[in-house]
């Protein structure tokens, strides 16, 4: 694992993945947060 371009490529494949993971957390998070206001704006509506 000397090889500076196999060691270059790791890098770049498990910070990649990294970076897809955290993407996919955060914009589920604000997703989730946003269909929560959408539901309760609704039940808002439909209450009046």
């Amino acid at each position: 694992m000397k090889d500076p371009f196999i060691l270059f490529w790791a890098v770049l494949i498990l910070g990649s993945i990294a970076w897809y993971g955290f993407l996919v957390f955060y914009v589920g998070i604000k997703a989730g947060r946003d269909i929560r206001t959408m539901i309760k704006s609704l039940k808002e509506k439909s209450s009046k």
